[in-house]
This record gives structure tokens, sequence and C-alpha cells, in this order.
């Protein structure tokens, strides 16, 4: 129902708008605080951000002077170019456009926090999603608890960090890149994968179904550690090049951020972009180009640094005790 019609309806109030005001200025607040400069990259793109799970959505060039443009699903390639002219640390506070999303945590468009921190690394990425958080709820409500589903939920503590292989293992028996082992521990617990169901299926199961729901009975959990072949634009893990380190941010069960250190050699970020866009073509039918711009802006150098993407308005149901991020969005 358009926005108007539920204000008029009562199924949406003011209040909800106002506060979602109010979160966005405390963002912004909370970067600008730390010396981050805000950046406003076009959502028009020739080129697409290129992730087997994530569809973006074509749109005609009304000048005539391009065969085709894309919303962008995220500003990171656009922002990684910033990086490397010398940007220093940036954010990104604004829309963002996903084909085949609607649910009550997804939406074809929606807001999207993104930063980055130059010369920094996953832990201080970390805290600057526990700091905003612990200072948003505190403007929002007073408290640095957060209530959701039934439980409070204490924002104020460092949050666990959880290693996802470690998860795997304990929970599954199998470690996270263990085909085998995990074909066998998800048909031990009554769903079994068919043959046709590659390890990116059967991970990404496994983690819906095993993982995921124990780290929301953590409350606020980091999961760290992501398999390399998942994280394309990720930095590998130093000893350990199956492992990329990137974490993902879940708050009462809700996956929150995602983030991670960032690949900066040119060289191996173009033969890992290849091999997604080839995974993405199997996975969708769909062919999208690498954009030659951004692989040009990494071998002028980007510096070695690290940075997340936050769903705004994943955080605005949160922050307000909502359970549909309808509830707090114009649309």
């Amino acid at each position: 129902m358009e926005t108007w019609r539920r204000l008029a309806d009562g199924g949406l109030h003011w209040e909800a708008l106002r506060a979602r005001a109010r979160i966005l200025d405390g963002i912004r607040r909370f970067f600008r605080g730390r010396r981050f400069l805000e950046v406003d990259t076009p959502a028009a793109q020739g080129y697409p951000n290129i992730d087997p799970n994530v569809f973006p959505i074509r749109v005609e060039d009304p000048s005539g002077n391009a065969s085709r443009l894309f919303l962008h699903t995220s500003p990171e390639l656009a922002m990684k170019k910033l990086l490397a002219a010398g940007s220093g640390d940036i954010f990104f506070l604004g829309k963002v456009y996903r084909d085949r999303e609607g649910s009550p945590l997804h939406a074809p468009e929606f807001t999207m926090l993104e930063w980055y921190r130059v010369g920094g690394g996953t832990g201080e990425v970390m805290r600057d999603v526990e700091e905003l958080l612990v200072t948003l709820i505190r403007e929002a409500t007073g408290r640095e608890t957060l209530s959701r589903g039934g439980r409070d939920i204490p924002l104020s503590t460092p949050w666990p960090r959880w290693e996802l292989d470690d998860a795997f293992r304990e929970l599954l028996g199998a470690g996270m890149t263990d085909e085998a082992g995990l074909r066998e521990a998800l048909s031990r617990k009554g769903s079994r994968p068919g043959r046709d169901e590659s390890w990116e299926d059967i991970f990404f199961r496994a983690l819906l179904d095993g993982i995921e729901p124990a780290a929301a009975a953590r409350g606020k959990c980091f999961l760290t550690g992501y398999p390399a072949a998942l994280g394309a634009m990720a930095r590998r893990r130093t000893g350990r090049p199956d492992v990329a380190e990137r974490f993902e941010g879940f708050v009462g069960g809700v996956e929150l951020v995602n983030g991670y250190e960032e690949l900066t050699d040119a060289g191996e970020q173009e033969e890992r972009l290849a091999l997604l866009a080839e995974r993405h073509r199997r996975r969708t039918g769909q062919e999208l180009p690498v954009d030659p711009g951004f692989l040009e802006a990494l071998r002028r150098g980007l510096p070695p640094c690290a940075g997340a993407a936050l769903g705004v308005d994943r955080l605005v149901m949160l922050l307000l005790g909502n359970d549909d991020i309808a509830d707090g969005m114009y649309r």
C-alpha cells in the first residue's frame, strides 16, 4: 500500500517516519564526528556489482549515449574508485536497488549505509558497528538495550566473535568447505541435499538452517572468516588462503551488516571477478560485464582498507521494535 494511504488509514504512524529521520541524522553525526567524508555516488552505473545472489535492475539511458545502465546494488565500486584517488575515510547513506527482492526483511529499493576505513581492518569496522548501534539506541530510547522477540539484548558490551568454520564444526561436525561432510550432516538432520546441488548451495542451506539460528540465540554476534570463494572482493587471510577476512553481524536473528578487509591486488581481483561473473552467468543466465574503470583504479593503487555495508531499514526496524522493514519506510 502506498505510504500516503497507510498514513491516512493509520497503518503507518508519523512518529515512525520522524524516528527514522532522527536515526538518519544520528548516523551522519556519528561518521562526521569521526572525520569521515560523506559521498553521494551515481545510482545509475554502466557496470553493475557482480554477485550470483544479487540481481541488478537494468534501466534505459535517456541520453542514448550508452547501451545499458544498471541501478547500483551497492556503491562499492564507485567508493573504491574514490579511495584509490585519495579520498580518505568515506561513507555513503542512500538508496540502492535490487531485483527479485520482497519480504519483511527485503525490498527492491532500500537504504544502505556503507563506509570504508583507510588503514583499518575488520576489528576497527566491527567496533564501528558496536559503537554506532549503542549510540543510536541511546538517542532513540535513552537505554543501551534493544528488545527483540520478547528478550532484551544489551548493546553496550562487545559483541561475541564466532569463527564460522568453528561454528560449522561445533554444530554440524564438518568444516564449512567440506562438501561431503556437510551433505552427510544435513542428511542426518533430515534435509538431504540433491545430487545437483553445489557446495555453495549446501553451504548456504547449512548456514541458514543451522548456523544463523545459533547466532540469533546469542542475541548479537559477529560471524567471522567466511570462505574465500564467497568473498571475491575480500582479502584472503594470511596463512589461510581458503578463508576471507570477512564478517557478518547479527542482532536478534536479523543479519544487519556485512564487512571485510578489501582486496587491493588488481591482478588477483580481476581473476576473482572473472570467476564470479562466470558463476553469476551459470546461476542466473545473466552475463554481466566487469567494470574496467574499477580495475584501472586498483592498478593505480587502492590503499589498505576495510569497509562494511549495513541495511538501514533493518536497523530502523530493530530500533523501533518492529517486525517488518515496511513499518519504518516511505514506499
